[in-house]
């Protein structure tokens, strides 16, 4: 897969999303924006990042071979508790409750940017980013879909989240090797994936052992990951990086790696379930982003 553009953003769960839109978009996203949950605001205001500094990325293909993947560990959820808590108050908000699925997100991209591939979305806990990126890779590899675009996104503090989370979200356009575009950013590897149930280093293990050509990559992990993989990690030059939290953190080290450019890399995700996810990135010359 090709990384053609990427975009992240993090905001104080009390900021007005409508400030982080470029001037060109204030007007056409402000009435919806106003309308939307905090969850669909963010993944929308970071595609609207990624979009308005690349648009060339929207004229390369059509919207009806554009995939859309969602990837949260906590999806609707927050959005799921101020709907119930308007219910016990006895004023169920209409407004709410047409959020209150964790697809949301990916229909309001699909309205507001006209992409028609196929649709999906992915909650599965920490490595839900890097999953996404899985199931991106598939919809592109078997045809489904010309270019993808991949957006992790979580709403700060769900009640069910046993860790931080900030309000975040991360959004990647890929397409395949061999879609003639314009130079890309990077190139990823296939994503690995493994489950051993509560025993998340053991299932990293698996994932690094599955990865070709890594052995010697550095590799890129937040420090909840770094603490469960340990054992896994060990030997290995490895970098902690501050992250958002939840699904985002996957996607957010490969923004790190692209940052810098030192690659190849190996960004991985691990959660305390058992689930590990890991793939390799090898940034293209001159290709450095500044985030």
């Amino acid at each position: 897969m090709v990384v053609r553009g990427y975009a992240r953003l993090a905001v104080d769960s009390s900021a007005p999303l409508v400030a982080y839109l470029s001037e060109e978009s204030a007007a056409s996203l402000r009435a919806p924006l106003l309308r939307m949950d905090r969850l669909c605001g963010l993944a929308v205001v970071v595609t609207n990042r990624l979009l308005t500094t690349q648009p060339e990325l929207r004229q390369e293909v059509s919207g009806d071979e554009v995939a859309i993947v969602v990837g949260s560990a906590h999806g609707c959820h927050k959005t799921d508790e101020e709907y119930f808590r308007s219910f016990l108050q006895g004023q169920p908000s209409p407004r709410l409750f047409a959020y209150t699925l964790p697809s949301s997100p990916g229909g309001e991209l699909s309205i507001l940017y006209r992409l028609r591939g196929p649709g999906l979305t992915v909650c599965m806990g920490q490595t839900s980013g890097l999953a996404a990126l899985a199931e991106a890779e598939l919809l592109l590899m078997t045809r489904q879909a010309a270019a993808c675009l991949v957006v992790a996104v979580e709403v700060a503090e769900p009640v069910l989240s046993a860790s931080p989370v900030q309000d975040a979200a991360v959004a990647l356009w890929l397409t395949r090797e061999d879609v003639p575009t314009q130079p890309g950013l990077a190139d990823l590897s296939p994503v690995a994936e493994s489950f051993v149930g509560g025993q998340g280093d053991r299932a990293l293990g698996r994932v690094l052992r599955s990865l070709t050509a890594a052995e010697d990559a550095r590799v890129l992990c937040d420090e909840g990951s770094a603490q469960l993989g340990a054992l896994a990690l060990h030997g290995r030059r490895r970098e902690v990086v501050a992250v958002p939290g939840g699904a985002v953190s996957g996607l957010w080290l490969l923004g790190s790696a692209l940052a810098d450019g030192e690659t190849p890399a190996v960004c991985v995700s691990v959660d305390a379930a058992g689930h590990a996810a890991a793939v390799r990135i090898e940034c293209r010359p001159s290709a450095c982003l500044r985030l």
